[in-house]
């Protein structure tokens, strides 16, 4: 693979140095079967590079979902623990929008000068005078 590589570079720098030399014109039918050379290597790394892409993508959904069913196999607890900090979370959550929704007078004031504050600074820095 490496002396293919190498193989290349030297024959593209021979081909570089041999057509600075040349001074004929390069005729229309080589220009587009070397363009249409080029535009199917290109194609066919951008294929290599989405298989490769999807490729991973497949891997990840299919051992993502092993990994969860094997974690819960083998440490319950941890799954339990987890769901119960959820649940605390939750309630938390609940408990502030309750909350909340008590204050909704102060809600008002922070939206008010809130509104004040992002005015004042559009029009200090953004707005024409």
């Amino acid at each position: 693979m490496a002396e293919n590589k190498q193989n290349e570079r030297r024959f593209d720098e021979m081909l570089k140095k041999n057509l600075k030399q040349h001074h004929e014109p390069v005729r229309q039918e080589f220009a587009r079967r070397l363009m249409a050379k080029f535009l199917t290597i290109e194609q066919q790394k951008t294929l290599k590079k989405v298989v490769w892409q999807e490729r991973m993508l497949l891997s990840a959904f299919i051992l993502l979902p092993i990994t969860v069913v094997i974690l819960m196999l083998v440490f319950p607890s941890l799954l339990l623990s987890s769901l119960q900090l959820l649940q605390i979370i939750y309630l938390l959550m609940r408990e502030a929008a309750a909350n909340m929704v008590q204050r909704w007078h102060l809600w008002i004031y922070y939206v008010i000068a809130a509104a004040a504050v992002i005015y004042a600074v559009y029009e200090t820095f953004l707005a024409e005078h």
